[in-house]
């Protein structure tokens, strides 16, 4: 099992507002366990000193209906 830690960044400033750390098999596991956990921020999931995937944020909803 490998260690991973996603990153949920603040949308407006980049700065890291949370994470959660979490083992899976391989980094094709891990990211599978990441796109699960996604909110509307940007995200990072590292392995280590190894960055794997950086996910923009959504854009925001349009009200306009």
């Amino acid at each position: 099992m490998r260690y991973y830690r996603l990153y949920f960044l603040d949308r407006f400033s980049g700065h890291i507002d949370h994470f959660r750390e979490f083992e899976a098999a391989d980094d094709d596991a891990a990211l599978a366990v990441a796109l699960g956990w996604q909110e509307d921020r940007p995200m990072e999931l590292w392995n280590r000193h190894r960055k794997l995937k950086h996910w923009d944020a959504p854009p925001p909803a349009d009200d306009e209906a």
